[in-house]
């Protein structure tokens, strides 16, 4: 495996699940995109992102220069402020690896998120290539701030080996025509009550649906530990790392404790609940779109722990892509 960092990763994991888990039992598969929904270079920490390839097919081609299983994986670092991108590509021979550390891989951003999409190592486009895992562990700056989140898998649903981009659009649309449909809804199974700073919850939202141009806003359901349920909005644009109190007052320990809350269940000594998100609409300049897609990842510190999870997913939305730059979508 290459590491492209003199710092060694702990082995330590929080695993999540992603999309696409048809056939492993609820386990994620291989897929053709791959999304981490963070990257940070600030507050003295840094992200790893590793990509592997698991094809194993190692027969030559007829040219004798390339292996049947190998592939080549552009790495797209969307910046959080504006959706300005930052490409790389590499090249994946037959089970290989790679691990790259943001900081050294892209210094002249910031934070935001980072996608991964297969290529022709012959002519370059996007194709389908369902062999690509991975996953991302963020380093902050100390221990207590460490913690490893797989990425949203996409498979691709052409032929092995073939071109994705069926619109010719040069994005990587998530329509269940070149890609997986987006999820419709997202579900985060747990939030504890916020008392900042000890307890204190990371929400990271991608906009799949305009981006740049547009703004999407989210509608929140919230549920306290009796089946109470609080609603919510929440607006941005491109990325967003948004603290849940400032989505909404109803993920706070104090108006948990004031809310029709089971005072049997608390745990160690924090209410909790869980979240429902789904895109509202999403609008620019020159249009407006219903059902917006988005993706979404949590991160919770508790007590000085934290840990990234990210969250179950329910039906499809076909208006998504990476990266529209389009007033019109």
């Amino acid at each position: 495996m290459r590491i492209l960092s003199s710092l060694a990763l702990l082995a330590t994991a929080i695993t999540s699940l992603t999309l696409s888990a048809s056939a492993g039992a609820g386990a994620p598969e291989p897929g053709s995109l791959l999304v981490f929904p963070q990257f940070d270079n600030g507050r003295g920490g840094t992200t790893f992102i590793t990509v592997d390839n698991t094809n194993q097919d190692s027969t030559p081609l007829p040219t004798g220069q390339l292996l049947a299983g190998t592939v080549d994986v552009e790495f797209v670092y969307i910046n959080g402020d504006n959706c300005q991108e930052f490409n790389r590509t590499r090249r994946l021979t037959p089970n290989d690896s790679i691990t790259v550390a943001s900081f050294l891989d892209n210094p002249n951003m910031l934070r935001g998120y980072v996608y991964v999409f297969a290529k022709s190592p012959t002519n370059g486009q996007a194709i389908s290539w369902n062999n690509l895992i991975g996953i991302s562990r963020f380093y902050g700056a100390s221990k207590t701030q460490d913690y490893d989140v797989n990425p949203y898998v996409f498979k691709a649903l052409a032929a092995a080996g073939a071109p994705t981009d069926a619109n010719t659009n040069g994005l990587r649309d998530l329509d269940g025509v070149e890609y997986e449909a987006a999820p419709d809804r997202i579900l985060v199974p747990r939030f504890f009550g916020q008392e900042p700073p000890a307890t204190i919850s990371q929400l990271f939202l991608i906009n799949l649906t305009g981006a740049a141009q547009f703004t999407a806003i989210v509608d929140f359901l919230i549920y306290n530990d009796n089946e109470e349920v609080f609603s919510a909005q929440y607006s941005f644009r491109c990325w967003s790392q948004v603290r849940l109190p400032d989505v909404s007052g109803a993920f706070n320990q104090s108006f948990l404790l004031s809310s029709n809350h089971n005072p049997a269940e608390q745990d160690l000594g924090h209410e909790s609940g869980w979240y429902r998100m789904n895109g509202s609409v999403a609008y620019s300049t020159a249009a407006s779109i219903q059902d917006p897609a988005i993706l979404a990842m949590q991160v919770e510190l508790v007590d000085f722990g934290q840990g990234g999870e990210l969250p179950f997913v329910t039906g499809t939305q076909t208006n998504g892509d990476l990266v529209s730059h389009s007033i019109f979508n």
